[in-house]
């Protein structure tokens, strides 16, 4: 007997126009519970309409492989539907530039699915200031990515630097970058704050050291990475930031975030005045953002530097095309705007109270199991999850599929040879 796909996060319309195409194979439904439980329908994933997305669960319970998969599947998709797609996986843990390698290691797992280890052909870049070490390591990339210190805003600086723009220094900056104008580098800046004859030496210096060490963190240059051009159909883009800190993280996927809402929000218009001329043709691809440790990027409390581009991509990226998949451990320290917005979760494992009841606030009345009890019956198999689905209106519990391509992000053991 064949059984019937389940198809989610697509909505009825859709799927009565385009059925399953343009979907990714996710994994297979879960029936029963603990050791009961068995594997049945298998489940598909639209990946054409801009989602917002939760991929959660405690450590080691499959969510980072999961981010993994659902790139994967972009990346199956039919020719003529990738060329309409880009990924671009934020990696701050130095796991997923590994996917160009197949997964031969599961060949027996894999064949059991039904599928076969392969490697896939994804772009990976890093930090041009970091390009020596990556290759001292042996960390294979393809490309570097930098920016230019004329496209930060003085609230760039201020929240990288965790600095109060009524301080003396914030004054300080504000005064310094509204002088600057053109191309201008780090040395332009570090300049016009030596010459500030109205700040005190102590301002002055201090400023000039944090300017000094942004310097030194490799991402800056006076060119910057075309970003728009790294926008190809059916590319995964693996920005490793695994070896910056936090700060240089947020400010680099900020900057990131805001350029390619520009990007897509431009084209769209060019794309729909087409489309009323009865032309149509897509000027640049949809993205989907992947970002592991989201809850760093974009938390409850507080701000980072790429706080207010994400909040701009959840709350106006569906116009765009731009879809974000926000992977954690810790729902419960995400914004609440990322968790209230979100059409799709998939949940693994979670035990911790504060977590489950920051899930529990995604459900809608119309659901009428707590999403506790479904984590609860899930079997104790690394990838089981919950999916939520707010376009079927449906919880499910899944297994989900192995990786095709190789994890780097799997569990190290001291038995290991």
């Amino acid at each position: 007997m064949v059984l019937e796909d389940i198809v989610i996060g697509r909505d009825p319309e859709t799927l009565r126009k385009y059925g399953k195409t343009g979907c990714g194979f996710l994994g297979k439904h879960v029936v029963g519970s603990g050791f009961e439980s068995h594997v049945t329908n298998p489940v598909q994933l639209d990946l054409t309409n801009p989602h917002v997305m939760l991929i959660l669960g405690k450590r080691g319970s499959g969510k980072s492989y999961t981010g993994g998969v659902l790139a994967e599947e972009i990346m199956n998709l039919p020719q003529e539907v990738k060329k309409n797609l880009t990924c671009i996986m934020i990696d701050t843990m130095g796991i997923f530039w590994s996917m160009k390698n197949s997964n031969d290691e599961a060949l027996l797992l894999l064949k059991k699915w039904g599928m076969e280890p392969k490697g896939f052909e994804t772009f990976n870049i890093v930090p041009a200031g970091l390009a020596g070490l990556y290759r001292e390591k042996d960390v294979p990339f393809d490309d570097v990515f930098s920016i230019r210190p004329a496209d930060l805003s003085v609230g760039d600086w201020l929240l990288t630097f965790g600095l109060d723009i009524f301080s003396g220094m914030g004054i300080l900056l504000e005064r310094v970058i509204s002088k600057l104008s053109g191309n201008y580098n780090i040395n332009d800046i570090i300049r016009k704050i030596e010459s500030d004859k109205k700040s005190s030496e102590k301002e002055r210096l201090a400023l000039e050291n944090r300017f000094s060490a942004a310097h030194n963190w490799g991402i800056f240059s006076e060119n910057g990475t075309d970003i728009e051009a790294l926008l190809q159909g059916g590319r995964a883009i693996v920005l490793d930031i695994s070896l910056q800190e936090w700060n240089v993280r947020n400010l680099l996927l900020g900057i990131l975030a805001r350029e390619i809402y520009q990007i897509r929000t431009k084209a769209r218009r060019e794309e729909e005045s087409e489309k009323i001329s009865g032309r149509g043709k897509m000027k640049v691809p949809m993205v989907w953002f992947i970002m592991d440790e989201a809850h760093n990027f974009l938390p409850a409390q507080g701000k980072t530097a790429a706080t207010d581009p994400l909040l701009t991509l959840i709350t106006q990226g569906r116009q765009p095309g731009i879809s974000c998949a926000f992977i954690t451990q810790r729902p419960n320290k995400l914004h609440a705007d990322a968790v209230s917005q979100a059409d799709m979760v998939i949940s693994h494992r979670l035990t911790s109270k504060e977590d489950l009841d920051s899930l529990s606030s995604i459900m809608q009345t119309y659901l009428l199991e707590d999403i506790r009890k479904g984590i609860s019956k899930l079997p104790k198999t690394k990838g089981s999850a919950v999916v939520l689905d707010d376009n079927s209106e449906r919880l499910f519990n899944i297994q989900v599929r192995p990786r095709e391509s190789w994890h780097a992000g799997s569990t190290p053991i001291a038995l290991e040879k």
